[in-house]
């Protein structure tokens, strides 16, 4: 991770084209996509869960361990 950030920072001090001004727009990028991203993830785990609930409820305890 640490060669990653000063391979980042010399390029930032590079004047051929790869700049602090591109480092600083894909760090933009990369917080308005977490924004954007995240939340989506959120809901689409929370319907995974909630389907795998009622699926093991339903098939396995259900035919496994049936109520008497």
């Amino acid at each position: 991770m640490k060669k990653k950030v000063k391979k980042l920072l010399a390029y930032a001090g590079n004047s051929n084209g790869f700049g602090l001004y591109e480092v600083i727009g894909i760090a933009a990028v990369l917080i308005v996509a977490a924004f954007v991203v995240i939340p989506g993830f959120r809901t689409f785990a929370q319907n995974i869960m909630g389907q795998m609930d009622s699926w093991v409820n339903d098939s396995i305890f259900g035919k496994l361990f049936p109520a008497s």
